[in-house]
């Protein structure tokens, strides 16, 4: 049986699309991407065109042309089309009516409604269902329900897998094509016929399989009469099957479209294990899968769920946001990562970013400590890369790339465009150094969570000394001011370029640079043995350690003592601040009348935290007087012209009791892809958003933190249209659920836990505690 609902717009688990445009579908097709860590479809309807169809392999990278390494677009399997009395079936025509999809965050499944009227006046309805499976990450199915309201004959059915992708294809410099078809066809599985296309990429030859069939029943047990296939043709680089389905009026057809892809290395003949993945596909029926990839589904929101209780609007935009985060990661494969446009589209060309540490991890950190591990080893597997990126720059250890593709070099573009469409110098892969630190505290945090300490011995600490050594080398000594200094980089506030001493880069290598000495300090006691292979294997010497404690002690932070505020970076407080004075219809700021966007870097205009972002990761470092302090200041001079922004500032708000405008920060940041607030959702997912979302929910609204002694701290504040909220992580492998009201708060755990809470402090257990 299809999955049974009611599409009612109040359900909280549910995504709604009514129409389509040459407008709205390429944003459409991002909102409706399926994705299961391994692969992922956009979300093309099969009654309107595709804008930028994608089908894309997590940590599948190819250059040829190009002008950098990029994640391949690789063959589309999901064309189908649909021909009453020989019309295509298809909205904006005058025989299409009562259109529908619907995104089940829930079951992790698409539904399709469409009815369509020939102009010979046959009237046909049809329903579709669109998995990609979760329990085996090759498959992906369609469940088809057609019936015929006033005619009984035959419709046609177009099925093909397209190798004709391209990259860029909006760009007419840009465009590439990484893959070469190999082959084409037919592909006989059993008494059933459906098509293949197998293909690679061009620089690693890397083979892509993809494989379908058509069957009328689950089996294909509805017999040939119902069934045929008429045409199968090898095109050039794509394969179609044309079928006719004969209907008798009133009684309704079901045809399932089973689905099976892969990507390889090696000598086996891909086409013996496509036709046995096929086969085994048929064997076990579309409802054994969908019930699998359901349990998966289950499993994914038991732990990852947030209830709120009286906001439909933020309840479905949250649950949007999971949906889509957890859909990218895949924990099964520790050689591949999350791009800042997820699975979803070719936008920063799938490369992987700071996001992934600093706001997607966490998400995955509290909720998927498994999947949080394999996300941190992809780095320890590009350790080799970002050793010769510190080479190529003259300096030791390793330097993790802004941009990172499959090996761990610098794969950051050199020339991009600026808001005003002028070509400009792209200089962060030279300078954005800061996300050394940022993978720093990403493994630190995970191992504060989990106490996982084989992935410390194995990978963390191998990490930790890699890039503290690089910040010693990094560092400058100036010798007249007597203090270290890191000069010519970027922030997370990439305005301004080119600037010496940015606070969040230099308190953060500093804190990198303490923490990884205590913690190899903690491991001489505990660990001694395991310890010197490390450090043989990192090429750090004992000896190095005492100077790093030097370097982060003596590493300069530019502050105004007088006014309690540290200065984004040295020479900041002297550029012309401009007032931010208007807003668009999404309460964003609108840029300030008579600017050139070309001299932001002489204004105090930032475009996302810089500073505040150091309160949203390590806060407990600061007091809540300097927190309050800098945040009010740069608050004001904030262009949220990232989607990173708005989470943070409710986060880190809601910590510091500023209440008002934090539902509003919060509701922009979880509606970023549902409404296109940032203006480029088709070019993919928000993925660091999505992993915002769920910090400004959890550490903000939840008040869930981490004391220095690494105790838990719950402060939860609801909004007064909040009801109530709830939610889980995970402490050391204990599983914490928290159940927040107005006026109470009770936490739940699976052995005994000290909570703390204001002054007070808590035990909490399976039978729950009460700490408000």
């Amino acid at each position: 049986m299809m999955y049974n609902t009611d599409y009612a717009t109040e359900n909280p688990w549910l995504i709604h699309e009514t129409n389509l445009s040459a407008d709205t579908t390429a944003a459409h097709e991002t909102r409706f991407t399926l994705a299961n860590g391994y692969r992922s479809l956009r979300g093309g309807s099969p009654f309107y065109p595709a804008r930028y169809p994608g089908a894309f392999y997590a940590g599948l990278y190819d250059k040829a042309e190009a002008a950098v390494t990029e994640l391949v677009n690789c063959p589309d399997p999901l064309p189908f089309r649909v021909y009453v009395d020989y019309e295509e079936a298809l909205l904006g025509s005058k025989g299409a009516s009562e259109y529908l999809r619907v995104l089940d965050m829930e079951q992790g499944a698409i539904h399709t409604r469409c009815n369509y009227k020939a102009d010979t006046g046959s009237w046909l309805r049809m329903k579709s269902e669109r998995f990609l499976s979760r329990a085996d990450r090759h498959r992906w199915a369609e469940r088809w329900v057609f019936e015929a309201v006033n005619f009984s004959r035959r419709i046609l059915i177009k099925i093909a897998i397209d190798g004709t992708m391209l990259n860029n294809v909006q760009h007419p410099l840009d465009a590439v094509k990484h893959i070469n078809v190999t082959d084409r066809g037919s592909l006989d599985v059993g008494a059933a016929k459906g098509i293949f296309l197998m293909s690679e990429t061009r620089d690693k030859q890397v083979r892509i399989t993809e494989g379908q069939v058509l069957l009328c029943g689950e089996c294909g047990d509805c017999g040939e009469s119902q069934l045929k296939l008429l045409v199968l043709r090898p095109l050039a680089e794509r394969v179609e099957a044309v079928y006719e389905l004969h209907l008798e009026q009133g009684k309704p057809v079901v045809l399932y479209r089973l689905g099976y892809g892969m990507v390889q290395q090696g000598n086996s003949d891909p086409r013996d294990i496509l036709k046995a993945g096929i086969e085994a596909f048929i064997k076990d029926g579309y409802e054994a899968e969908l019930k699998a990839h359901q349990r998966e589904m289950s499993r994914f929101w038991k732990d990852a769920d947030i209830q709120i209780d009286g906001d439909l609007r933020a309840q479905r935009a949250l649950r949007f946001n999971l949906l889509h985060l957890s859909s990218c990661a895949n924990p099964g494969d520790s050689r591949v990562s999350i791009g800042a446009k997820g699975l979803h589209g070719e936008g920063y060309k799938g490369h992987v970013f700071w996001d992934t540490e600093t706001f997607m991890l966490p998400f995955f950190i509290f909720t998927q400590p498994e999947t949080a591990r394999s996300l941190l080893s992809y780095r320890y597997h590009t350790l080799q890369g970002a050793r010769e990126n510190a080479r190529q720059g003259g300096h030791q250890g390793a330097r993790f790339p802004w941009e990172s593709a499959d090996t761990g070099l610098e794969v950051t573009p050199p020339w991009g465009v600026d808001y005003a469409g002028h070509l400009v110098r792209i200089w962060t892969g030279e300078q954005e150094v800061h996300i050394n630190a940022d993978i720093t505290y990403a493994v630190l945090k995970y191992l504060q969570m989990s106490g996982d300490r084989t992935f410390l011995l194995e990978q963390g600490l191998q990490i930790l000394l890699e890039t503290s050594k690089f910040w010693v080398s990094f560092v400058q000594w100036n010798e007249e001011k007597q203090r270290y200094e890191i000069r010519n980089v970027i922030g997370p506030d990439e305005f301004h370029e080119h600037v010496h001493n940015n606070t969040y880069t230099n308190y953060l290598a500093a804190w990198a640079l303490r923490k990884t000495r205590d913690l190899v300090h903690q491991l001489e006691q505990e660990e001694p043995e395991a310890l010197s292979a490390i450090l043989q294997r990192s090429g750090v010497e004992r000896s190095e350690l005492e100077n790093w404690q030097n370097v982060a002690d003596k590493l300069y932070i530019p502050r105004d003592q007088e006014r309690g505020l540290y200065e984004q970076f040295e020479g900041y407080f002297n550029l012309k601040d401009i007032p931010i004075t208007e807003w668009d219809k999404n309460g964003m700021p609108l840029w300030p009348r008579d600017l050139d966007v070309r001299r932001l870097n002489e204004t105090q205009l930032i475009k996302q935290p810089d500073v505040v972002m150091l309160f949203a990761l390590i806060g407990e470092e600061f007091s809540l007087e300097e927190k309050i302090r800098n945040y009010e200041y740069y608050e004001k001079r904030t262009m949220h012209k990232s989607s990173l922004s708005p989470s943070i500032y409710a986060m880190v708000g809601l910590g510091l009791g500023k209440h008002d405008h934090a539902y509003e920060y919060f509701i922009k940041a979880a509606e970023t892809d549902i409404v296109d607030n940032q203006g480029n959702t088709a070019h993919g997912l928000h993925a660091a958003n999505a992993g915002g979302t769920w910090q400004s929910a959890v550490f903000g609204f939840g008040g869930l933190s981490v004391d220095k002694d690494n105790t838990l701290r719950i402060e939860p504040w609801l909004p007064a249209h909040w009801k109530g909220l709830r939610y889980n992580f995970y402490w050391h492998s204990v599983r914490v659920t928290v159940e927040a009201a107005q006026n109470e708060c009770r936490v739940y755990t699976e052995k005994p836990l000290l909570i703390r809470s204001g002054n007070r402090e808590y035990t909490a257990g399976p039978e729950g505690v009460k700490i408000i």
